[in-house]
Formats: C-alpha cells, sequence, structure tokens
C-alpha cells in the first residue's frame, strides 16, 4: 500500500487530540499522545489471503515473517539558539535540523538479505534472487511495507508520546516525514540497486534519491523559537527525558504518533530506528553562571531497538557566534576570495552550508561566526544603543540578560548572545 505524504493530501489528518499535556510545561510547550494499549504496533503489508493466493501458504508464511529492513541514520545535527517571536516561521531559523549527506543515510539490513537467501528461490535459470525479487518482498512484508521515515521529539521510555509546543501531534509540525514510502519503487531504486552484470549490491547506503516522489533528500527541521523561554524548555527536555527520535511511520496516516516496533508492548519503549540524545551547555571556556545553555555539547547516538546499545561517535566542536548584520564589519565580515581558496576553509563552509544555506546566512570559519541575511536579526531589537548599551554583549565574560536569569548586581541591558552549533557523525 502506497503513502503519499504531499502536504495537500496531509493537512486534513494532521492533527490528533492529546490525552494530556505536560504537568510541569511552560508556554504551551507538552508532551501529546495515547496513554492506553496500542492495537500492536502496524498492520500493513499485503493480507494473509493475498499473500497465499500470491506465493502459496508456505512462502506466504515466510514473507510475513520477514524482518524489518531499513536502517537509517543522520550524520548532520545542527542546533540555532535564536528565538523570538518574529522568527516563529521563519525557515532559515529552524530550531533544530537534521540530516544525511555523507556518512549518513539508509540501508537495507544484512537481516534482511540474509533471510530471504535462506528463505527463498531464485526464478530458474538464476542462481541468486534477482533485484526485483528483493523489492516485492519488501513491499509485501506486512514489517516494511508502506513504512516512512520521521523524525520527532519523543519521551525517552514512551516512545508514542510526542512533544509540541501546542499540545497537538501534527504532521510537518511535530512529526517530519523524510524522503517518502521506502517501498515505492522509485525510492528503492536508491538502496537497491544491481552492476552491469545484474548482481544485486548489498550494503548500499543512499543519501539521495532523485526519483523519489516525496523529498530527494534526508533532512528535516523542528522549530521551538517562539520565544527564549520555550527554546531553554526545550533543552531542558532534552537533558531530562526527551529524545531526538528518527522513527518510521505506520502506514494509517490518521496516527502519525506510532512507530514501528519489535514490541507491541505499552508504554512503547522500543522501536525501530535511531535515537538522539542532546546535550547543552554555555560556550566552553565561559561562565556558566552568566551565560546560557545556547550550545549543543553532545549527541549520543543509540539504537531505539536495543536502548543502550550505542552507536557512531558525534563531533560537536562547530560552535559559530550569531553576529547582527549591523556588529558584522568589524566582527563577522564576509569571506574575502583569496580566503575562499582555502582548502580547509571550503571543507568547513561546506558543512556549514548543509543547514546554513547562502542566500540566508553568511557564514565565516575564520572567525566561527555567522550573520543572519535578509534583514532579519536574531535578536529582538530595541534600539539600546540611544540609551547607551550594546544590542548584544559580546564579550562573554560578561553578564548578559537572559529571561529567567539571576545577577550578582545590577539586571544587565545588553542581551546574551545566540549560537549555531553543528555536530557531526563519523
Amino acid at each position: 500500500m502506497k503513502v503519499r505524504l504531499n502536504k495537500t493530501t496531509w493537512r486534513a489528518a494532521s492533527g490528533i487530540v492529546a490525552s494530556f499535556i505536560l504537568v510541569v510545561s511552560f508556554q504551551n510547550c507538552g508532551k501529546a499522545g495515547f496513554d492506553s494499549e496500542l492495537d500492536s504496533t502496524l498492520s500493513a503489508g499485503t493480507s494473509d489471503a493475498a499473500l497465499s493466493a500470491k506465493y502459496g501458504t508456505t512462502t506466504a508464511s515466510k514473507v510475513s515473517s520477514i524482518p524489518f529492513a531499513y536502517d537509517a541514520g543522520f550524520d548532520t545535527i545542527t542546533y540555532n539558539s535564536c528565538a523570538e517571536t518574529h522568527l516563529r516561521n521563519n525557515k532559515a531559523f529552524t530550531s533544530l535540523q537534521a540530516g544525511a549527506f555523507t556518512t549518513g543515510g539508509i540501508k537495507i539490513k544484512d537481516e534482511f538479505f540474509d533471510y530471504a537467501d535462506q528463505n527463498f528461490k531464485p526464478v530458474y535459470p538464476a542462481t541468486s534472487l534477482s533485484l526485483n525479487q528483493y523489492k516485492e518482498f519488501l513491499q509485501d512484508s506486512p514489517a516494511n511495507a508502506g513504512a516512512v521515515p520521521t523524525v520527532g521529539i519523543r519521551v525517552k521510555n514512551s516512545l508514542t508520546d510526542v512533544y509540541t509546543t501546542n499540545s497537538q501531534v501534527t504532521l510537518w509540525s511535530d512529526i517530519i516525514p523524510m524522503v517518502g514510502t521506502l517501498t515505492d519503487a522509485l525510492v528503492m531504486d536508491s538502496f537497491l540497486t544491481a552492476n552491469q552484470n545484474n548482481e544485486v549490491q548489498k550494503g548500499v547506503t543512499a543519501n539521495y534519491f532523485p526519483f523519489s516522489p516525496e523529498q530527494r533528500v534526508m533532512d528535516s527541521g523542528i522549530s521551538f523559537n517562539a520565544s527564549e523561554e520555550l527554546a531553554e524548555e526545550f533543552r531542558n527536555i532534552f537533558m531530562s527525558a526527551g529524545i531526538l527520535a528518527l522513527t518510521y511511520m505506520p502506514t494509517n496516516a490518521e496516527e502519525v504518533y506510532k512507530v514501528r516496533s519489535p514490541s507491541s508492548a505499552y508504554p512503547v519503549k522500543t522501536a525501530y530506528g535511531k535515537g538522539y540524545s542532546l546535550t547543552f551547555t554555555p560556550l566552553p571556556g565561559t561562565n556558566a553562571s552568566t551565560n546560557p545553555n545556547r550550545t549543543l555539547a553532545q549527541v549520543i547516538e543509540t539504537d531505539l531497538a536495543s536502548p543502550g546499545v550505542g552507536a557512531k561517535n558525534w563531533n560537536c566542536n562547530r560552535k559559530y557566534a550569531v553576529i547582527r548584520s549591523q556588529d558584522a564589519a568589524s566582527l563577522c565580515p564576509a569571506l574575502t576570495y583569496a580566503q575562499m581558496k582555502d582548502a580547509n576553509v571550503r571543507t568547513e563552509l561546506s558543512i556549514m552550508r548543509r543547514h546554513l544555506r547562502a542566500d540566508q546566512w553568511d557564514v565565516n570559519p575564520l572567525r566561527g561566526c555567522v550573520v543572519p541575511k535578509n534583514g532579519i536579526s536574531c535578536y529582538k531589537e530595541e534600539n539600546l544603543a540611544a540609551k547607551g548599551f550594546a544590542e548584544v554583549e559580546y564579550d562573554l565574560s560578561k553578564e548578559c540578560f537572559r529571561p529567567n536569569g539571576s545577577y550578582g548586581g545590577a539586571t544587565p541591558t545588553s542581551k546574551c548572545l545566540h549560537f549555531v552549533t553543528v555536530c557531526t557523525r563519523d
């Protein structure tokens, strides 16, 4: 069964009523989901009767038992701490972005190939299963048919509960579909391929899907930047019960909060996919008592189907200060042509550009800073210069104004610096 994910088709089914709101919620930040036994984790694929009619009873039983086949993962996570009301719907300031550009992507697990090779026969006179056979088994398999990779902020120990900003689970806002239906023939062409000798290439990881009816890359963004208080609340959620979860949506579009899982137990503590635990701290080397936790310090990736099992190493050393355009000439000038010729600069810039588009941001890797374009500021502009104060305190040794802050003396006026952190996976 094919599920189309274009926004026009899905908008009518994108919201569901939440059964409860997080007790400690702040500014409408909460988690929504259902606290009842789920009617199994999924009900997809070809029916038993149809499978028997197509394959015969014995082979149909084997098709029904095909294991979950997909292994997807991100290689870049970008956090932008900018948060003001005027940034709420501005995609240049998306709070959290995750994508696959190099080492990440989607592939078919070896377990699927091993199972298929052991349980199914090739079409005579071939001596091995064909590419079309593998694709057909995936499309007919209840565990795999119609699977859609999605990303959302979920409760670690109850993965069908989703943190939201308005106590509703909304598709394209709280649950972000990526790529499209993985058993779509045009999508499978990217990770199920054959060489010129018609030999199936196993272990191929794809991060570009040129023929997908939905999206050509595995990339997503979630925003919680309507205010600095809301952004802080979400950082605290990640530091406690929340996790960035890459999971797979069942076929039923009206139940967007659900996940495909190896277990039908509730609460849902395991799922097919990856979990990314995030830790936020002040910029390293600065005074934690005067600077907010606005940089992403650590990403820990785990397999959600096997909690506690680690996977891959992440590097979060790229922490770029967000400079006002009015201050850019002295603090973050645009790169010169000579500087751009440096291979190291270009490499660094290419990584930053994964989520900071050139038409939206100036990036200076040599200064470790970024400047928003198009006249949009990361900060709430209050014309403090007329009162003798800088709009932003760029000296990180000095106190700065932050919501809910406590100070040693008079309340400072200049705002605390914001940062863009880019974490990459080996």
